[in-house]
């Protein structure tokens, strides 16, 4: 008996109305295989059978919203929420945000509730408000709209976009917690881009990351050929197709299987670090409107834009209660996006080099090839062949030592710690001592030392000069 069943088979002894509601019943008249999230509109204590369910099925058991009778109940990956009608079925309909998920089937009887003609909107494959007031009862369903949307496949129903446009304002006064998840749901839709620019011509953008709108009409040198807003947009959708392909061409085929590991992993919540990087691409540049400037030849520059992007973001992404974790991943990326291409044109790449870049940017040094590709080939309409080439060629080498040499060039083993250039060398405690170790360290990863005795001769080089 699978999840939905049991929910069905529960209910069915406790002699009361009771509907499944919202995605699921969507999700079935698409015939769309999805994740099977359950809704339950029920007429009686919802909270006491979301508990009495918990404890048969020994699931997990939480309280969402004590004034309204909303409960959730966890099995496994499948959540089950509980909640009270709201006055009659229709009038709990009603309350909700788009007409294809205010459709209700009673459990049982298996009849289907439409009052506000979901199954019609379905056909013609549009977002529709139930509700002239649906966004200004809840600001984060302009978001949902068009996570929505890009999720089915729909366009916004032209009453409800005039509504969107008078609404988008509200957005900046939503719950962040949920602004930000429903946020991280259209960068992990297929055609992130795609979204992101219907976000800007609804106004919602501009609520939520003014940072990126402030992008727009910021002009860049050659080889650009676009500006830094329109650029930004080219780098995301760059970096979809990078996605889209498996990571296969980051570095000429090679590491593909470790990339998408790497990934998939999740960061928090639910969120994985294939997202935070569009997250990162979405905001690599937003340094460069406050770090605009003409040098004597009138020459446009952004000197230290990865720098103070790295700044904005930082307040950004605590404004939008992103995790701390989350936040260095992305923080770090910004910070360092412009060093694989620097790499990429030295006559040399040397294991010094590569482990200044990866002390720097850490794990986010994966990160960083990968967006550093997505950035070059975001420049311009036609793409400069050789340069991507070496970029590729200089991403091999860094994942290669990443992933293949990691204990070697990325972080070598302490061969001697501070108590011990002390005692050794007779010095008293202070700085000094963790720049010789930070030297040592370096030294091991060009190969240059490899025993303790080889480290501490180094260490006693360096204070001699």
């Amino acid at each position: 008996m699978d999840i939905l069943d049991q929910v069905i088979s529960f209910l069915a002894d406790q002699n009361l109305d009771a509907y499944l509601v919202g995605g699921l019943v969507r999700d079935e008249l698409l015939a769309r295989r999805v994740k099977r999230d359950i809704d339950l509109a029920l007429d009686g204590d919802a909270a006491e059978l979301a508990r009495a369910f918990a404890n048969a099925q020994h699931g997990a058991y939480y309280l969402m919203d004590e004034e309204h009778n909303v409960a959730r109940v966890i099995l496994g990956d499948t959540y089950i929420d509980f909640a009270q009608l709201r006055g009659s079925l229709r009038e709990d309909l009603a309350t909700r945000d788009f007409t294809i998920n205010a459709m209700a089937r009673q459990l049982g009887s298996n009849e289907l509730s439409d009052p506000f003609h979901g199954q019609k909107h379905l056909q013609l494959r549009q977002i529709c408000a139930v509700s002239d007031e649906a966004f200004q009862n809840d600001p984060v369903r302009l978001l949902r709209a068009v996570r929505i949307a890009g999720e089915l496949g729909f366009t916004l129903g032209g009453h409800t976009e005039k509504l969107m446009r008078r609404d988008a304002h509200l957005l900046e006064f939503a719950a962040m917690e949920r602004a930000r998840d429903e946020f991280c749901k259209i960068l992990a839709l297929p055609s992130p881009a795609a979204a992101l620019r219907l976000l800007d011509d609804l106004g919602l953008l501009a609520a939520l990351l003014p940072e990126v709108v402030a992008l727009k009409d910021v002009p860049q040198p050659p080889p650009h050929t676009y500006d830094v807003f329109g650029h930004t947009l080219r780098v995301v959708d760059e970096l979809e197709k990078i996605q889209a392909r498996e990571y296969t061409e980051v570095a000429n085929g090679e590491f593909a299987a470790e990339l998408q590991t790497h990934f998939a992993q999740i960061v928090s919540a639910e969120r994985a670090r294939g997202v935070l990087l569009r997250l990162s691409a979405l905001l690599h540049d937003v340094g460069k409107p406050l770090t605009r400037a003409l040098d004597a030849d009138g020459a446009l520059h952004f000197f230290a834009h990865e720098a103070r992007g790295a700044e904005l973001s930082e307040a950004l992404l605590r404004r939008l209660r992103f995790s701390n974790d989350e936040i260095q991943v992305v923080l770090r990326v910004i910070r360092e996006h412009l060093r694989p291409a620097q790499l990429a044109r030295e006559p040399r790449l040397s294991n010094r080099a590569i482990y200044r870049f990866f002390r720097a940017a850490g794990s986010a040094g994966v990160d960083t090839c990968v967006l550093a590709l997505a950035d070059w080939r975001g420049k311009a309409g036609a793409l400069d062949l050789t340069q991507d080439a070496m970029l590729r060629a200089t991403n091999a080498i860094l994942l290669d030592r990443y992933f293949h040499a990691h204990d070697q060039v990325i972080a070598p083993p302490a061969l001697v710690d501070g108590h011990t250039l002390r005692r050794e060398l007779a010095l008293e405690p202070g700085p000094r001592i963790g720049e010789l170790l930070e030297a040592i360290r370096e030294a091991q990863a060009a190969g240059e030392i490899k025993t303790r005795a080889h480290a501490l001769e180094f260490a006693r080089k360096l204070l001699a000069v």
